[in-house]
Order: C-alpha cells, then sequence, then structure tokens
C-alpha cells in the first residue's frame, strides 16, 4: 500500500514536472508572440499613415486636374500667331495622357 502510494506520488510529480515545463515553453511562445504582433500593429500603423498621406495626394491631385480640363478651352480661345493653336492643343493632351497615367499608378500601388 505505502509503495502503491509511493509509485502515484512520483507518477503525480512527474506529470506536474511536465505540465510545468510546457507552461514555460508556452509562456515563452506567448512573450515571442506578442511582441512579433506589437511589431506587425506598428508596421501597419506605419502604413494605414502612408495610405492616408497617398489619399490626401491623390485627393489634391484630383482637384489639380479638374482645373486642368479648362486649359483646351484656354488654348482654344488664345490668339497666338507665334504659336498654331494646333501644337499647343497636341502638346496640352501629350501632358494630359501622362497626368493621367500618373494618377493610375497612384491609384494601383
Amino acid at each position: 500500500m505505502k509503495s502503491e502510494l509511493k509509485m502515484q506520488y512520483l507518477n503525480l510529480k512527474l506529470k506536474i514536472s511536465g505540465m510545468v515545463a510546457r507552461l514555460h515553453e508556452f509562456q515563452g511562445t506567448l512573450v515571442q508572440k506578442q511582441a512579433e504582433l506589437e511589431d506587425l500593429q506598428q508596421k501597419l500603423a506605419v502604413k494605414s499613415e502612408e495610405l492616408v498621406k497617398t489619399q490626401r495626394r491623390l485627393k489634391e491631385l484630383e482637384k489639380n486636374f479638374k482645373k486642368s480640363d479648362n486649359f483646351a478651352k484656354i488654348v482654344a480661345s488664345t490668339d497666338n500667331t507665334a504659336v498654331p493653336s494646333a501644337e499647343l492643343k497636341q502638346k496640352l493632351e501629350e501632358y494630359i495622357t501622362k497626368i493621367d497615367h500618373c494618377i493610375d499608378q497612384l491609384r494601383n500601388p
């Protein structure tokens, strides 16, 4: 009877020490994962801030682009004899195309 209790005691002690070892292992893993989570949250905050800045910049560019719609009207109404209006219109169309391309690139990072 005494030896049975002693064996049960030793078995329980062995199980408890195994559980304590696993607990320490899990605590180490938890600390590591928490540090990784904090790092990822910081990166997310930086990327979110960059996104907000980029969206502001996009809105600003779109607002400026809307102003450029009037350039064609200005070119058409200009009576500049030194430079033909066809050349001005062509150059303006080229600029507008480049601006459109830039805006598309900003929208699709």
